[in-house]
């Protein structure tokens, strides 16, 4: 698909300084620290979360950790779970739900875990904020539920739980909303930390990395500050489990080969759903016998499927996207053809290739189910929330969200989105514009150029690897000194071209467009 270029890049500055101007950054902004990090105290009911928390210590109430599947889920639950392990309290247990058994949230399942045990205090992970019934079946057992979640909020509908800890509250006067699960989780260990006097594990901050990674969350501001830690502090951000890992994966030198080890680890701990709360990511995780041998070996090998399966299902995507030409894309899986945990992937993978709005619905259960993604320009939760009287439940990011409703709605929910679209079209036409980051000449391309990027890292939502303009080029003296992925773009061999392109690694380079060197998109 042709895109319109948008240059705004100084191109009299170094290539750096071309970047940083063009996202609005400053170097300072690039070396913040922890020592950064807002006051966790700004989060709303913070407070009566912790206090609540630290009555279970001292009084050794027994409590259960309720998380999500996924690995910001994981992340969460292990976070919370680890550090109240080392305040050396023994009486917290976990639940993670699967979501290939039940539909999302506090369902039956999990009421007669609590049920069962006798739990006094349950802390959702993760989620919650969306779980008006389960907390009110739950209050009426005598349970207290704190609520810890980063999700949307539905004011009409906000659970009536002990204490709620989440940005997204409107009384919140945290300054930076879009955590992850897990990066909430983490702001509520810091403040039991002081709370407690008892210190926050460094290797919390990796693992709190790993799930904000995973969850796609903006790799900017506190996001960024806590990712770039794990970086900066590679060898000091270790538990077992990490170390495990390292003994297991290709040596690491440099700060990309880092990031590429923190992309591994969410991809590993993305599997692993069980029955009966349990999840081997956890368990692997938890683990520090030679059990943890055997749970790796699990965990990998539903990596192997779960990547197998995935290129399937991008080969049955590549033929629906041929020759599509609509401003949203929107498919009802009724042959069952793509696994419901991989809804989600599959609706990233159109927006990435589209830079389009995708939704992904197939029947699950008695329900449909649908998880939908897009980029910058589009927010999914308001046209979910637009579409609200179709739907049973819905929920997540501007930019990832999901929902349950009736099949027999179907055709009203197709209806409304639609009408949702309309006064949308020109913002959506702002989402075929590929950035342009800086403009350079082909020798200036190099191995050092590549390491002076590095400080961009880690690279995700809102902070993507930078677009770069090579003027007047040619594919054959690209081909010469890189590895070239054309990403199916038919650059001619005749003639010279600006190149858009990617520096995916030191000698490989991802082509994302082009145009003629003659144009007046040579900037000699």
């Amino acid at each position: 698909m042709k895109m319109n270029w948008d240059i705004t890049s100084d191109i009299d500055l170094p290539l750096l300084s071309q970047v940083i101007k063009s996202r609005g950054y400053t170097e300072d902004e690039l070396k913040r620290t922890l020592d950064d990090l807002p006051d966790e105290a700004l989060l709303a009911n913070i407070e009566s979360v912790a206090e609540r928390i630290r009555t279970a210590l001292y009084d050794n109430e027994p409590m259960v950790i309720f998380g999500h599947d996924d690995p910001d889920g994981i992340t969460s639950a292990y976070v919370l779970y680890r550090y109240l392990e080392s305040c050396g309290y023994q009486k917290h247990h976990y639940f993670i739900p699967n979501r290939n058994l039940e539909h999302h949230g506090i369902q039956k399942s999990f009421i007669d875990f609590v049920k069962k045990e006798h739990y006094p205090l349950v802390i959702t992970v993760d989620n919650g904020i969306s779980a008006y019934e389960g907390v009110e079946i739950l209050n009426q057992l005598g349970c207290d539920v704190l609520i810890t979640d980063h999700h949307l909020v539905q004011p009409e509908q906000i659970p009536n739980a002990y204490a709620i800890l989440n940005p997204q509250l409107p009384e919140c006067e945290y300054p930076y909303k879009m955590l992850a699960g897990v990066g909430v989780v983490l702001m509520l260990v810091r403040y039991l930390s002081k709370l407690l006097e008892h210190p926050v594990e460094p290797a919390l901050y990796f693992w709190t990395a790993i799930g904000s990674i995973a969850d796609k969350v903006p790799m900017k501001n506190i996001n960024r500050i806590i990712v770039r830690y794990v970086i900066d502090n590679f060898d000091s951000v270790k538990d077992n489990t990490i170390e495990f890992l390292l003994r297991n994966h290709n040596r690491i030198s440099s700060v990309s080969d880092k990031a590429c080890f923190l992309q591994y680890c969410c991809r590993l701990i993305a599997n692993g759903r069980e029955k009966d709360g349990q999840h081997i990511a956890l368990r692997f995780m938890l683990q520090r016998s030679d059990e943890k041998v055997r749970l790796f070996q699990l965990l990998e090998e539903e990596k192997a499927n779960w990547e197998s399966s995935l290129n399937n299902v991008f080969k049955l995507v590549d033929t629906l996207l041929e020759d599509f030409d609509s401003e949203a894309f929107i498919y009802f899986d009724d042959e069952d053809l793509i696994p419901y945990p991989l809804l989600g992937t599959v609706a990233t993978y159109v927006v990435n290739n589209m830079n389009i709005p995708a939704i992904f619905l197939k029947k699950r259960h008695d329900v449909m189910v649908c998880e939908g993604r897009c980029s910058t320009g589009f927010n999914m939760v308001e046209a979910f929330t637009y579409c609200k009287e179709s739907l049973i439940q819905y929920g997540g990011h501007a930019k990832a969200a999901g929902f349950t409703m009736n099949p027999e709605k179907y055709n009203t929910f197709i209806e409304l989105f639609h009408e949702y679209m309309k006064p949308q079209l020109e913002a959506l036409k702002q989402m075929h514009n590929l950035h342009i980051d800086g403009v350079i000449d082909y020798h200036q391309l190099s191995n050092k150029l590549w390491q002076e990027l590095d400080i961009l890292i880690p690279y995700g939502q809102e902070n993507p690897e930078p677009v770069l303009v090579i003027n007047n080029c040619t594919i054959e003296l690209l081909s010469d000194k890189f590895n070239v992925d054309n990403c199916g773009i038919n650059l001619p061999n005749e003639g010279l071209w600006n190149i858009a392109l990617q520096l995916k690694s030191a000698n490989l380079l991802k082509i994302l467009d082009y145009q003629p060197a003659q144009t007046d998109k040579t900037f000699n």
